[in-house]
C-alpha cells in the first residue's frame, strides 16, 4: 500500500472523508503522526518472526590497537556478530554484556583476532583489543527500524501482508482520539497478525525445517576450563 492508500483506508475505518478531514485527521499533522506511530508498532511486533524481511548487515573492519567501531546503520537489534575468516564457515562472535569485559581479556590485551565483543550503544567494543589490521573482520547482523517517516511509495521493508496492520493500529489511535471505541480496530490488528506470522512461517516451502542445537554449543568454548581440552588433567 502506498503512503496515500494508507492514509484513505484510515480515514474510511474512522468515518472520515477526505474532504471534510479539515484539522480533524490531518494527512501532514495528527493522522501522519498516528500512521508513524503504527508503523513502529507493527514492525516491533513482526521482528520476531520475519527477521530477514527486516534485516541488514555492515562490515567492520579492525584497526590495530583501536578496540571499538562506531556502527553506521540504524538498528533497533543485534542479531549475530559473523566473524570472517577466508577459507572458513563464518564463525560468530560472542556478543557478552558490557560488564562481563573482565571474563574475556585482561587489562591491555591484544589478539590477532577478537572473539568476542559488546555494544554500548551504536558502538562495538572488540575482546581483546585488535592487534593487527583486518579488512571487513567481521559482520554485523541488524534488525532495522522502517524510516521515520513514511515514503510515498509506503513502507520500505514491511511486506504488503503486513501494510493493512498499520491502518488498524492507526485506526485505533484515531478512535481514541475523536473518543470512539478503538477495540474493534484491536480485534482486527490482532487477527491479521496472526494471519500475517502464520504465512510467514511457511513462506519458504522448500527450505529444510530442522532443529539445531544452540549456535553457542557449535561455536564457542570457555577457554579457561581445562575440561574443553583433550589433556590427561586430572580433577
Amino acid at each position: 500500500m502506498t503512503k496515500a492508500e494508507i492514509l484513505q483506508a484510515v480515514r474510511y475505518l474512522v468515518n472520515e472523508n477526505s474532504g471534510d478531514s479539515g484539522a480533524l485527521l490531518s494527512d501532514t499533522l495528527n493522522l501522519l503522526d498516528f500512521i508513524q506511530d503504527a508503523m513502529e508498532t507493527v514492525v516491533l511486533d513482526c521482528m520476531p518472526f520475519m527477521k530477514e524481511q527486516l534485516c541488514t548487515k555492515e562490515n567492520v573492519t579492525l584497526v590495530a590497537g583501536t578496540q571499538s567501531y562506531t556502527l553506521t546503520a540504524s538498528y533497533w537489534m543485534v542479531y549475530k556478530v559473523a566473524r570472517n575468516t577466508t577459507g572458513d564457515s563464518p564463525k560468530e562472535l560472542t556478543v557478552i554484556n558490557p560488564y562481563q569485559e573482565l571474563e574475556f581479556m585482561d587489562v591491555g590485551e591484544t589478539a590477532d583476532e577478537p572473539d568476542a565483543c559488546y555494544f554500548l550503544g551504536d558502538t562495538m567494543y572488540f575482546c581483546p583489543k585488535p592487534a593487527v589490521a583486518a579488512t571487513d573482520y567481521c559482520t554485523v547482523w541488524l534488525i532495522r527500524p522502517e524510516a521515520a517517516t513514511m515514503a510515498t511509495g509506503g513502507p520500505a521493508y514491511l511486506p504488503v501482508p503486513a501494510h493493512r496492520l498499520i491502518v488498524y493500529q492507526a485506526a485505533a489511535l484515531a478512535a481514541t482520539m475523536i473518543e470512539k471505541d478503538p477495540s474493534p480496530f484491536y480485534a482486527l490488528y490482532a487477527r491479521r497478525l496472526a494471519q500475517v506470522r502464520a504465512i510467514w512461517a511457511a513462506r519458504f516451502q522448500s527450505r529444510i525445517k530442522t532443529i539445531n542445537e544452540s549456535v553457542g554449543v557449535r561455536s564457542h568454548y570457555n577457554a579457561k576450563a581445562p575440561y574443553d581440552y583433550d589433556t590427561d588433567w586430572d580433577a
